[in-house]
């Protein structure tokens, strides 16, 4: 019998000051084994602002704050015997305190990547919110040198 997991969940691409991304490897049974950006399901009447924060403090320990919304993606297909069938929203936050401290029920750990080696194995769609965020961020550096 597949194992079924679906909702709404949130993503958070977590930049530090020297530009590395925080990722984590999933402990849970949906890709068990995986790097995926910190997140999680929405719990019942919660905002996805709201979820995006309490996950990531949950699962790594980090206090962040929302700088943009990056984009609502589809995740939706069976991998490692798991059908899955999720409608993400993913954020772009800043961490703003605490520290690394992995939640060992859903993290088995976590790692800081450049943007240039991030790993292959990433779960669900990732990939592309990655792709998103670093093309979202080249036009706002763009942006930036223009004005300024």
């Amino acid at each position: 019998m597949t194992q079924k997991f679906s909702g709404r969940t949130v993503a958070a691409i977590i930049e530090f000051p020297d530009e590395r991304i925080l990722l984590e490897r999933r402990a849970t049974v949906a890709f068990k084994g995986y790097w995926a950006l910190p997140g999680g399901r929405l719990e019942p009447g919660e905002t996805s602002e709201e979820a995006v924060v309490r996950e990531v403090m949950e699962e790594v320990g980090l206090r962040v704050e929302i700088l943009a919304k990056i984009g609502e993606y589809k995740e939706a297909g069976v991998k490692d015997g798991v059908e899955y069938d999720y409608d993400v929203t993913c954020y772009y936050v800043a961490p703003v305190g605490g520290k690394v401290s992995i939640q060992p029920r859903e993290v088995l750990e976590a790692a800081l990547f450049e943007p240039s080696s991030l790993p292959n194995e990433l779960a669900f769609r990732h990939h592309d919110m990655l792709r998103d965020f670093f093309a979202i961020k080249k036009a706002w550096n763009a942006e930036r040198r223009e004005s300024g």
